[in-house]
Parts: structure tokens; C-alpha cells; sequence
């Protein structure tokens, strides 16, 4: 092993554990140059596309277009916490997707869109429910067919023991 690799992996390890120790679950810690929905960033001013569609509180000022930004960040997966929305994460990276799918909102991108955009650059773990398509067809169906075996192992074991003789 060269000594270059050993090094790389300390520092994706050392990478790993500060990622794994930074703000993922930690709500209202964030600092006012990372936060962005529902919360100001007075002084700092927002750039782009996202500072035209915006109030002072950070929500859209269209209320339909703050439902679905709403409804969106609370289906797509932190790939950081990975068991938090990134409407609820506080991590940089769920900022940047926030700050994406805003500034597609504002674009009147649709909801379809912006999953595609999300899916295609981050893969179906970005999605808390991914579609019913042919390759997620085992993860949807996997729980019944669970259920279904074994109900049919207990009704097998139900009607051998029925046929037994009853010791006295």
C-alpha cells in the first residue's frame, strides 16, 4: 500500500466523523450565514433569483409557491443526516439544496422537474418515497411479500399440528 492511500483515507475518515459531528439534528443552531427558510438573514442580503420571490422573513411571497417549496423540501432526504428532510437539516449542503429548489420555484419549474434534477444529480436516496417504477418495484413490494410468506408458513404449521395426534 502506498503511503499516499493510507493518508487519503485518514483524512475521508477524518472527513466522515466531522461531517457526522456537525449540525445534522442540531435545530436552531444555525448561524445566520448558513440559515435560509424560515429564518432572516438580515445584513447579508440574499443574491440571485431567490432574493426577488422572497419577504423579509425568508418565505416566498407567493403562498402557493411556499406550500410547495414546503411540500418539496419535506420529501427530499439530507444526504447528510439521511434520516432528516432538508427542510428540517441544518447543514450546509441541505442550505444549497433549499436554495436550489427555491430558486426553481421561482423559475416555475415544476414539482416533477424539480425531482427529476434532484433524483438525476443525487440518485432515488434523495427521495423519503421514491416512485413506483420497475426498479423500485422490490422495495415497495417487499413488505407484502413478507407478509405473505409468512402467513403462509403459519397456516402450513397450523394445519400439520391440526393433524397430529393429541398426546394425553
Amino acid at each position: 500500500m502506498r503511503p499516499g492511500t493510507v493518508m487519503a483515507s485518514w483524512q475521508a475518515v477524518a472527513l466522515a466523523v466531522a461531517l457526522a459531528a456537525g449540525t445534522c439534528g442540531a435545530a436552531g443552531t444555525s448561524d445566520a450565514g448558513t440559515s435560509d427558510a424560515g429564518t432572516s438573514n438580515a445584513g447579508t442580503g440574499a443574491t440571485g433569483a431567490a432574493s426577488g420571490g422572497m419577504d423579509a422573513n425568508g418565505q416566498l411571497q407567493d403562498a402557493a409557491l411556499q406550500t410547495r417549496y414546503e411540500r418539496i423540501t419535506h420529501a427530499l432526504r439530507c444526504l447528510v443526516c439521511q434520516n432528516e428532510s432538508i427542510a428540517d437539516s441544518n447543514v450546509d449542503l441541505a442550505g444549497d439544496l433549499r436554495r436550489q429548489v427555491r430558486e426553481m420555484l421561482i423559475a416555475h419549474e415544476s414539482d416533477d422537474a424539480i425531482f427529476k434534477f434532484m433524483t438525476d444529480r443525487y440518485g432515488e436516496f434523495v427521495r423519503f418515497a421514491p416512485p413506483l417504477e420497475p426498479k423500485t418495484l422490490l422495495i415497495w413490494g417487499a413488505p407484502f411479500i413478507m407478509m405473505l410468506l409468512g402467513s403462509f408458513i403459519v397456516v402450513r404449521i397450523a394445519r400439520q399440528r391440526a393433524h397430529m395426534p393429541i398426546d394425553e
